[in-house]
């Protein structure tokens, strides 16, 4: 497990964080750095680093934050968790590095931790009513690629960045989060470039491993307690200007590429990617 670092960002939510901490696993623990945004909090832990900003960061600056302190302690694997997730089965880590070996793809988010990633009843819904929608349904991936030895990998619609995982490869050839977002796609760009620099298939094509959901998940009632249930009007004015700041980037916004790939296609892609690795 000295290979494998972990960066878990919190802000005002220690009853998460306690859960999240508590569910890591001892031998990866000496592994872990809490980035804290918020109010000073009670270190439970003797062997995890805590980290506290002097400044509100965001999540995205937050995040880089977590990755640049595991770059400098030269892990390999790198993992960024936020708060209000919950460790299910002790091997994930292991895993997701697994399914990097099988794929050659050095960069996972976990796909179910978006509802519109999951079955709904709900026909009509957007960022608007996220909160609303069924988190414990069946995951709905696009595809699913069976590479062998208990590792399949899923590709799913959308991403979020609420578990993620990369290669130290990938972050040094890519960077890290832009620090011109706040706290609205900023994983998306990030995941974005990733893709474009040949580590991850295309875009709306998200890769995660397929049964994820059964060894991490959200802690109850995390999306209800999110910044878009909490304040939508802020959340949505974050969303507005991170769109435009995309745009300028990159010539589209997010949801209006120029470009959808077919399955044939992803799966060439995909065989490209497992060449290279």
């Amino acid at each position: 497990m000295d290979q494998i670092g972990i960066a878990i960002t919190t802000y005002n939510r220690p009853n998460y964080l306690n859960t999240l901490l508590s569910s890591i696993p001892e031998d990866v623990k000496k592994h872990t750095f809490v980035l804290n945004d918020g109010e000073p909090i009670k270190q439970q832990y003797n062997n995890i680093t805590y980290i506290d900003n002097k400044v509100n960061l965001g999540s995205g600056k937050n995040k880089s934050k977590g990755l640049n302190t595991l770059l400098d302690k030269r892990y390999k694997y790198l993992f960024t968790i936020e708060d209000d997730m919950i460790i299910k089965d002790s091997s994930i880590f292991e895993k997701y590095i697994k399914a990097y070996e099988k794929s050659g793809i050095q960069h996972f988010n976990y796909g179910p931790g978006s509802p519109f990633n999951r079955v709904q009843k709900i026909k009509d819904y957007d960022l608007h009513n996220r909160h609303l929608l069924d988190q414990k349904s069946k995951p709905n991936p696009k595809l699913i690629i069976d590479y062998g030895d208990d590792i399949k990998i899923a590709l799913y619609e959308h991403t979020v960045a609420m578990f993620s995982f990369f290669t130290r490869e990938v972050i040094e050839k890519v960077g890290v989060f832009d620090p011109d977002y706040r706290s609205a796609f900023d994983h998306v760009d990030h995941t974005y470039r990733i893709i474009k620099a040949g580590y991850h298939p295309p875009f709306w094509w998200f890769a995660d491993i397929a049964d994820s959901h059964e060894y991490i998940t959200e802690q109850p009632d995390a999306i209800q307690n999110s910044s878009i249930a909490k304040d939508e009007q802020k959340w949505m004015k974050e969303v507005i200007e991170a769109r435009e700041i995309y745009k300028n980037k990159h010539g589209h916004y997010p949801n209006i590429l120029p470009y959808n790939y077919t399955e044939k296609e992803v799966l060439d892609i995909l065989r490209t990617i497992n060449n290279t690795k």
